[in-house]
């Protein structure tokens, strides 16, 4: 599944709006058991880019909170059963010959828009902007609220994708808790990784995946050494696969072990923080269960020059 996101604006959300985003489209996909791997492009903007937008394409001379721009046609809304023929047909005009996906359309969010909202209805900006994504995907598998009877629906289907993942007006969480599907292959590369890992003083083996802002994935194993101060954690292995290959932004990372918890070291979390924000995602299976943290989370006071 490629998403594609655009940040093109100064202003900024403090929240981590990735994860957000790229949840909310991906259980969007899964509720509407879309056959395809899908390509969708958000582009986060300001008032005042949005408004020119706004204008230019639907002849609305106002700022707005969300655009959406569908690539398909549907028989009937949300069923690509009824446009397979059409889709396949035509092959080249409905996916990205590079990547094989569908390209289902593009989305432009307002950040401002999504704190004015936020602070307006008396909820948090994580949940505005996840309604708005979840709004929008809507639109791109062909709804509308047009009518009293197509609104009712369309806000039904996008409050239920919201639901699955924990997201309500009541609840003012700061981090999707449920695991995606990236995070679910992600893990499992590490697993992979961790088939690797030598081990031979501590018997912890221990995996790591991570995926860089390029949408690279990289992968790393455990390495020990009789000295032990010369030992390579799982996690430093794929960071410094990914630095070494010209990588620099990293929005994601997976760590497994073998046996007991996954949790990483102390020098591991202050090199992921040169290469990661605060607000981006560390995966650690505990107990058999992947649990996510915000870089902050566990490494609240990062050192820094």
């Amino acid at each position: 599944m490629g998403i594609y996101i655009e940040y093109e604006t100064d202003k900024k959300f403090d929240f981590s709006y990735e994860d957000v985003i790229r949840s909310v489209i991906d259980e969007a996909l899964n509720y509407v058991s879309c056959p395809y791997k899908a390509e969708v492009n958000v582009t986060i903007t300001d008032n005042e880019t949005i408004h020119e937008i706004n204008k230019e394409y639907r002849n609305v001379d106002s700022a707005t909170d969300v655009l959406s721009f569908p690539g398909l046609e549907y028989v009937t809304a949300g069923d690509f059963k009824s446009i397979k023929s059409e889709l396949e047909n035509n092959y080249e005009d409905y996916f990205n010959l590079d990547t094989d996906e569908l390209m289902l359309g593009d989305i432009v969010v307002s950040v401002e828009k999504v704190y004015e909202q936020a602070t307006k209805y008396g909820h948090s900006p994580l949940r505005e902007l996840a309604f708005l994504v979840a709004h929008s995907m809507m639109h791109l598998f062909g709804y509308d609220h047009m009518t009293e009877l197509e609104a009712k629906e369309m806000e039904g289907k996008q409050e239920e994708v919201l639901q699955r993942l924990g997201i309500s007006r009541d609840v003012d969480i700061k981090l999707i808790n449920k695991a995606t599907s990236e995070d679910i292959a992600l893990m499992k590369e590490a697993r992979k990784a961790m088939k690797n890992s030598y081990s031979p003083y501590s018997k912890f083996p221990v995996g790591a995946a991570l995926i860089t802002d390029s949408g690279k994935i990289f992968t790393g194993c455990n390495i020990e050494n009789a000295s032990y101060g010369a030992t390579n954690c799982a996690e430093r292995t794929a960071i410094f696969k990914a630095v070494s290959e010209g990588e620099r932004k990293i929005r994601k990372i997976a760590i497994v072990a073998k046996k007991g918890d996954a949790y990483p070291c102390g020098i591991c979390r202050q090199v992921m923080s040169e290469f990661m924000d605060k607000n981006d995602i560390v995966l650690v299976e505990v107990n058999k269960e992947i649990k996510r943290f915000r870089l902050e989370e566990i490494l609240p006071f990062a050192f820094e020059l």
